[in-house]
């Protein structure tokens, strides 16, 4: 696993729609700073005990905040319990997932693992994603000692022909996996699984698994695209990358990430799996698909930051919410004129079904008064960062400048 290639690959395809890292996961040992007055344990973990006392208290997620280093404080949610691998805490954010370790200093696990959201990836870019993730544990009391990759989700996005997405496609691979599976919903095809050892892979319609599961409509953006072209599929292409593989292929750290990403898609689609014509023929008699070419070519490296994906991420969650909102106070409206005998051509509007809502609050005593703890819940929930991209590079320069 030596190919060489360049990190950033410029590429004209038009077929080519997007290109980088749409999951991330890293592992640190880290080195904590202890408490000055007890000297028995970091400042932190004596925080994050006592938030996870209050969330097994109300059995529930409980909202907290880390320091950030550049920003007002990171917010999150700290699970009531931890993880079957020995992480004592979870904290998770919109961006970001932590598990950490309640060990003070580095030893045969990680001491964190940090899991940054695809959202994330392509908001801040990934280079940036992963400084503000070193970041917030290196304001909060931790000396990172080493940092590696876990899992590396390397995408490309691209057109093909709607009449090609068919299994079919399955004869013509060629693969090093032994491993490989199509998905239907309703006899269509919707996804090929190639794998599933430390390397695996998979093709999947985006626009129909962004409709049914993650919603990230603000994908479309970065296609620079409103709908999907008539008579074609927008396709992903993503290779899972777990630790053993990235060791292989010289992808130990961040940088290596920002350096040598290119390389690792070369040895994915050159070396790992193909799409060659002639099916039944030894590899050497067949000749790559044109279309699996231009996808060799297409990867541009890991990608910059998309500021427009927070802003649609934000109105999408808004969206959804307020349709589930609708159909709840509009169903309780219902019930009450149906409790009152009110005729059903009475005409009726959305503060008046607002109005039923905010009664029905207020008459029962069982009712929610004090929102206030609930909002900073869900706060962490939907927080994303928000800073100009101009002014992260500027303040992450000067943090990371004082930690050298």
């Amino acid at each position: 696993m030596t190919i060489r290639y360049p990190a950033k690959v410029k590429t004209d395809n038009k077929n080519i729609l997007a290109s980088g890292v749409d999951t991330l996961v890293l592992s640190l040992d880290v080195a904590w700073k202890f408490d000055a007055l007890s000297e028995k344990e970091p400042l932190l973990f004596n925080y994050l005990d006592e938030l996870k006392e209050k969330a097994k208290e109300t059995a529930t997620d409980y909202h907290g905040e880390l320091d950030h280093p550049y920003s007002e404080p990171w917010p999150f949610s700290i699970k009531p319990h931890g993880t079957t691998g020995g992480y004592a805490w979870i904290l998770s954010g919109s961006d970001f997932t932590y598990k950490i370790g309640n060990w003070n200093t580095p030893g045969p696990r990680p001491s964190v693992m940090i899991e940054i959201r695809s959202e994330t990836l392509w908001h801040l870019g990934t280079e940036e994603a992963m400084k503000l993730s070193l970041g917030i544990i290196q304001k909060n009391q931790g000396d990172i000692v080493e940092e590696k990759l876990s899992r590396v989700d390397l995408c490309v996005d691209f057109l093909m022909p709607e009449e090609l997405w068919t299994s079919g496609l399955l004869e013509y691979a060629v693969t090093r996996a032994s491993d490989y599976a199509p998905y239907y919903h309703h006899k269509k095809l919707t996804g090929i699984r190639i794998g599933k050892g430390i390397i695996s892979a998979r093709l999947y319609d985006k626009p129909l698994e962004i409709a049914q599961q993650s919603k990230k409509i603000w994908m479309y953006d970065i296609w620079q695209l409103s709908q999907v072209p008539e008579g074609q599929k927008i396709i992903r292409l993503e290779f899972q990358m777990r630790r053993e593989a990235l060791k292989e292929l010289g992808l130990n750290t961040s940088h290596d990430l920002i350096e040598k990403s290119a390389n690792a898609w070369a040895y994915c689609t050159k070396e790992w799996l193909k799409f060659q014509d002639r099916p039944g023929l030894h590899h050497t008699q067949r000749n790559t698909l044109e279309w699996w070419k231009e996808i060799q070519d297409g990867f541009a490296g890991i990608q910059d930051a998309e500021p427009l994906v927070r802003e649609k991420a934000i109105r999408a969650d808004i969206n959804r919410l307020r349709q589930q909102a609708t159909g709840l106070i509009t169903s309780l409206h219902a019930i009450k004129l149906e409790e009152k005998g009110i005729a059903l051509d009475t005409p009726v509007s959305i503060q008046d079904c607002v109005v039923s809502y905010a009664e029905e609050v207020a008459k029962n005593s069982d009712s929610i008064t004090n929102v206030q703890p609930i909002l900073e819940q869900k706060r962490s929930k939907y927080h994303r960062e928000k800073t100009s991209r101009e002014e992260r590079v500027h303040k992450m320069a000067h943090f990371f400048s004082d930690k050298c």
